[in-house]
């Protein structure tokens, strides 16, 4: 595609253009004394003469280490560049962490890290690992609600298995909250846009309650208006109302145990979802409704969706003499209704209304710091038990839908069998693990890390499917059922059970360089639970069948890693990367069957390599920049069975699959990159300006598991900006925030129409907006 390449080609001049620009400005401002102050971490030394960085500590190894000794590919974001970026969610952070992406499908989410997910079924476990303060959030909608007064956000690539646990296998996000201080302090913030009816307000107060003590409340409530209008509804969409607490109490007991107890609850209701059809179907071209990718969209079901989710977190660290003992205790859950407009169009084909049901207990047991002459221990235990509950109900018209030249619109609009669907759907897992973990020391230069993972889960699943007449509970006719029977619809009572065990090893090489810098290299197995499939429409015994395919297998990764940290220019800047290759065994996917249901298969095997480097640079005492860029590699080296797209050349016309060996994934686009810049200058001696500047930029890439050309998203660049004015005290801020300046309409999913022979649909992604923001210290 020429434009792409001329995309691309425009993307990264700007970005080397925008680099440039920074580092004369950084050279300009070099003996520049008239500068906001920064905070003291940030300042120039005696001893150096310049600036040098602040830094990172993160928590990617279950304890405080600083960024640059962590052996690992890592990229880190506290609470005030999330604020700053405009950060609201996971999607948001996807922009400013290469190789790491999430999309809003039309059922749930879905996440991939370095090409590797998960599809639109609720069987699925996630493939990267989502922890909120030691807590594992592993279904797809705990990954919707927005950040509320969040510490830091840490995405670790590639398998986390030791210390984090199974479903890791593409990485891991550490998400950790902010916690009380030893002071009072409060905070109130608001975002208005300027251009929809778009608001936010978070509030936050935390203060000791004595010596021992100390309490952080933390609100949050926002309105999105929509950013598509539905030409048919007249309304616009998807509209977003969203409101989350949390309370956090503190309480250091006797000076040994350090205890963290959280309690959380949001709440959050859509009105519309994303989808529009961009190609038309048998169906689509007879209603001569808007089918192309723009702003308006047409759906005659008044989507919406909500969801509740509540949770409590109990942290306890004791010293127990020879180390520290960590205890982390869980429960969480949530609840979803929704409804989904499946056909994506004017046609009342098929709506579905869904509900979800959640609920996770666990429990961690955490020894650490154990040393022992050149040796470190850490030693644990892990239990996790959850309980989800899926159902569905769909009113269905399946109509001719015939292509060519001959059927009339009227012929094809005819409905030949009308029904309504009912799906019920659960799972109980059951998973126990041992985890062991030791550090040796070879001198002052080499050390070595081993780490071993035992995993015990045992899952019982069911999925019942139901044909009713319309309108009723009775059985549906024998036609009727006949009819559906071709679509790959039919009744079915399905049960299963499965208990697996896995061992899962870590080895990982550390040599220490004269400048504090680091060299390894790593070898990590990873696995992601296999379960049961609650999306297939038909309980058909044969090969592709959905009785065949009820039950599938556990995914393993086998990933190794060369990297390096390095400090330079005497601290002011730091340079990070990373070489990769993982290869995945019995991947799980799950992809349209060109009907209305998914098929999910273990797909045999792939391998994902490539680079990852980030770095920092303190150029001036007011300027910083960092930049992070990555370059995969996707290919499949057995998925023989693969989906085939509408009029695909290579599909096998007796089971129809196509053979996708050698080819790449979804969302696995070639290059990813992001590039900032923020300078802090003084207009006098008690007010300061703040500017930064982000460039993001996505090569071309699949949307669509089929890879369907119709659903390639050309290369795009995102520009955001922040500008800000406040004291040297920071008591209060006024800011003006741009996101997608450039106002670039793309789609981060693609699919083909439910029941719509030929039809094609895409799921947009949030255009331009630009707020005003304000904030108040007290």
């Amino acid at each position: 595609m020429p434009g792409a390449a001329g995309a691309r080609d425009r993307a990264l001049a700007m970005l080397l253009g925008t680099a440039t620009l920074l580092a004369a400005v950084g050279a300009a401002a070099a003996d520049d004394t008239d500068v906001i102050e920064l905070p003291e971490p940030a300042r120039a030394s005696p001893e150096t003469a310049r600036p040098v960085l602040d830094e990172i500590v993160v928590t990617a190894q279950k304890r405080e280490q600083s960024l640059s000794d962590v052996p690992l590919s890592v990229t880190a974001l506290d609470g005030g560049r999330l604020r700053d970026g405009g950060i609201e969610n996971l999607s948001d952070l996807s922009e400013y962490a290469p190789n790491f992406k999430l999309v809003d499908s039309g059922l749930i989410p879905n996440i991939y890290m370095r090409g590797v997910g998960s599809g639109s079924n609720q069987g699925f476990e996630l493939s990267v690992g989502i922890f909120a303060d030691g807590i594992h959030l592993g279904r797809p909608h705990q990954t919707r609600a927005a950040f509320l007064d969040v510490e830091r956000v840490e995405v670790l690539r590639g398998p986390q298995s030791i210390l984090f646990g199974k479903n890791t296998v593409a990485g891991a996000l550490n998400i950790v909250s902010a916690r009380p201080g030893d002071h009072f302090e409060s905070r109130l913030s608001l975002n208005q846009d300027l251009e929809r009816a778009d608001r936010e307000l978070e509030g936050m107060l935390s203060t000791p309650l004595g010596e021992d003590l100390g309490v952080r409340l933390a609100v949050r409530g926002r309105e999105r208006q929509g950013e598509l209008r539905n030409l048919l509804l007249q309304r616009d969409e998807p509209g977003v109302d969203e409101s989350a607490a949390r309370v956090t109490i503190d309480w250091l007991a006797g000076g040994w145990l350090d205890s963290s107890l959280k309690l959380e609850h949001s709440r959050l209701e859509q009105r519309g979802r994303r989808f529009q059809i961009t190609d038309p179907g048998a169906l689509t071209r007879c209603t001569g409704e808007d089918v192309q990718l723009d702003r308006n969209k047409v759906t005659d079901a008044r989507e919406a969706a909500a969801i509740d989710s509540a949770g409590l977190t109990l942290n306890l660290q004791a010293d127990a003499g020879p180390g520290t003992l960590n205890l982390t205790t869980g429960y969480n859950g949530f609840e979803s209704r929704d409804l989904f407009d499946a056909d994506s169009s004017s046609l009342d084909t098929l709506a579905l209304f869904g509900a979800e049901r959640f609920r996770q207990f666990s429990q961690e047991i955490r020894l650490g710091d154990l040393n022992w002459r050149w040796a470190e221990f850490t030693l644990g235990a892990f239990y996790q038990g959850s309980r989800l509950d899926f159902y569905e109900f769909g009113p269905t018209k399946a109509r001719a839908g015939a292509l060519g030249d001959s059927p009339s619109c009227d012929a094809n609009l005819s409905v030949l069998a009308a029904a309504d669907l009912e799906r019920d759907f659960g799972i109980d897992s059951r998973a126990w693990s041992a985890f062991a973990q030791v550090t040796l020391h070879f001198g002052d230069s080499w050390r070595s890390t081993l780490g071993l993972r035992l995993v015990d889960e045992r899952k019982d699943g069911f999925r019942r499917f139901y044909i009713y007449q319309p309108g009723t509970r009775d059985p549906a006719d024998p036609v009727t059922l006949a009819a559906l029977d071709q679509l790959l619809i039919n009744e079915h009572d399905l049960e299963g059970r499965r208990q697996v065990r896995n061992l899962l090893p870590s080895l990982n090489l550390q040599y220490a360089l004269a400048d504090e810098g680091m060299l390894y290299a790593a070898f990590n197995r990873g696995a992601k639970s296999g379960s049961f499939d609650a999306r297939n429409n038909n309980g058909n015994e044969d090969e592709q069948g959905g009785a065949t395919r009820f039950e599938f297998e556990d995914e393993l990764a086998d990933a190794w890693e060369l990297g390096m940290k390095l400090p330079l220019a005497g601290g002011s800047a730091e340079l990070n990367a990373a070489l990769f290759l993982v290869d995945y065994k019995d991947m799980q996917v799950s992809v349209y069957d060109g009907v209305a249901g998914f098929t999910v298969t273990n797909a045999g095997s792939a391998r994902t390599s490539g680079l990852e480097i980030d770095g920092r640079w303190r150029l001036s005492q007011g300027l910083l920049l960092s930049a992070s860029a990555a370059y995969l590699d996707f290919v499949w080296r057995d998925y023989v069975d693969g989906p085939c797209y509408f009029g695909a050349p290579n599909e096998d016309p007796d089971t129809g699959t196509c053979d996708l060996t050698g080819r790449q994934n979804q969302q696995t686009p070639r290059w990813t990159a992001s590039v900032s810049g923020r300078y802090l200058w003084s207009l006098s001696g008690a007010l300061g300006l703040a500017l930064n500047l982000d460039l993001n930029y996505r090569d071309r890439h699949f949307t669509s598991g089929d890879l369907d050309p119709r659903g390639i998203q050309p290369a795009l660049l995102r520009v955001n900006a922040r500008i800000e004015l406040a004291p040297a005290d920071g008591r209060w801020s006024v800011a003006l925030l741009g996101r997608n300046l450039g106002d670039e309409l793309s789609y981060g999913i693609g699919a083909p129409t439910a029941l719509d022979v030929g039809g094609y649909r895409v799921a947009t992604e949030p255009l331009r907006s630009v707020a005003v923001q304000a904030g108040l210290r007290f």
